[in-house]
């Protein structure tokens, strides 16, 4: 509650000058749960600078690796990436690029950019395919990230307050720009010149012929 009231000015700011392409910052806390040893989800995805679609959330499943937990992370953003596609293709906002997957987990990139499995993959890449197939087919790409820029990390634990606010801002979040208002006095002085202005073109002088 106390986040909440101080960061009450905070908001996503979409800027108009930012390339409309869609991004994605996949992270994932493997087996940070000490009950069931699940880990959890954390994702992110930007239009431009600005995020639009977030999840922080246990996985169903337990992973067996951190990349594992990765890959299975990686998968559920690339099914809000496609939901995100078709959504902007809708407004008028085609993406014709590949949406970039900001990854830091080596493993992760390489399991999705090979065509085979070893009997320790297998079950996930039943699971998962769905990313190796959008890759093929241009729709998302992924890309290295190293730890200390992955936004996604602020989904998945606890951060120390610099760290967190820096995040915060990669992610769109900005203080609200807020317009003067105008006084009583100022706006009666607006109304009075309006109104002085419309009696001014009244009485000017006829037009016409005598």
């Amino acid at each position: 509650m106390r986040y909440m009231v101080a960061t009450i000015d905070k908001k996503l700011q979409l800027s108009g000058d930012d390339e409309a392409i869609l991004n994605c910052f996949v992270d994932a806390d493997w087996a940070g749960d000490k009950t069931d040893r699940k880990s959890t989800t954390g994702y992110v995805v930007r239009l431009g600078k600005c995020a639009v679609a977030w999840t922080s959330q246990k996985q169903s499943v337990v992973a067996l690796s951190s990349t594992e937990a990765e890959y299975i992370a990686a998968s559920q953003a690339c099914r809000e990436i496609l939901w995100l596609r078709r959504l902007l293709d809708d407004v008028g906002i085609p993406q014709r690029d590949a949406a970039i997957i900001y990854e830091d987990n080596q493993g992760c990139i390489r399991l999705a950019e090979t065509d085979r499995c070893s009997a320790r993959t297998k079950h996930i890449d039943v699971r998962c395919h769905l990313l190796r197939n959008l890759r093929d087919q241009g729709i998302i790409n992924l890309e290295y990230c190293p730890s200390e820029e992955m936004i996604a990390d602020i989904l998945t634990k606890p951060l120390g307050k610099p760290r967190f606010l820096m995040l915060t801002e990669q992610l769109g979040l900005e203080a609200e720009i807020q317009l003067p208002i105008a006084t009583a006095g100022q706006r009666e002085g607006v109304l009075d010149m309006a109104l002085s202005s419309g009696r001014n073109k009244q009485s000017g002088p006829a037009t016409g012929r005598r």
